[in-house]
């Protein structure tokens, strides 16, 4: 008498589970990169951005022993570095990260003011001696505010919905 092994045939559990995970990851990254950004991401990003930029800047003045400022402008903001009386005092930073950015946000200087000449208005020194300053920016009501409230480290916020 002969026996029969049933040989069975199919995928085993873990085969199936890890199949799952697989298309789950790959629709989620089709569909992330498929959403546009919409003006609640992009104003907390350019927000975030400008907050960081801001940070660098301070390093790069203790670094370099020289004040940096930040001018706000109707498309964005900018950077420049103080060269002394000889050089002709505030000029642009000369490292791409400083350049002129363009930011779709309306960015607003609460305080200080802008100053008319269009020199910086916001100083940062390298002795790292703070300055009090805010920031708003707006985008399509969605509002960002940043903050620096010496002797408390730069922060940023949500403002509400008016």
């Amino acid at each position: 008498m002969t026996y029969k092994i049933a040989v069975l045939k199919g995928f085993t559990l873990l085969e199936v589970m890890l199949v799952v995970l697989i298309i789950g990851i790959v629709t989620s990254l089709a569909v992330y990169s498929i959403v546009p950004i919409g003006p609640s991401r992009q104003s907390k990003s350019e927000a975030q951005g400008l907050m960081a930029a801001i940070d660098y800047a301070q390093q790069q003045a203790i670094l370099s022993h020289q004040p940096y400022g930040l001018v706000i402008n109707n498309k964005g903001y900018q950077f420049y570095i103080y060269q002394g009386t000889a050089q002709g005092q505030w000029q642009p930073a000369p490292q791409k990260t400083f350049h002129q950015r363009d930011t779709l946000s309306e960015i607003n200087l609460i305080q200080p003011r802008r100053n008319i000449d269009g020199s910086p208005s916001i100083i940062l020194l390298p002795s790292k001696e703070p300055q009090a300053f805010t920031i708003e920016l707006n985008l399509q009501g969605y509002h960002w505010r940043l903050n620096s409230m010496p002797p408390k480290p730069l922060t940023l916020s949500a403002v509400a919905h008016e």
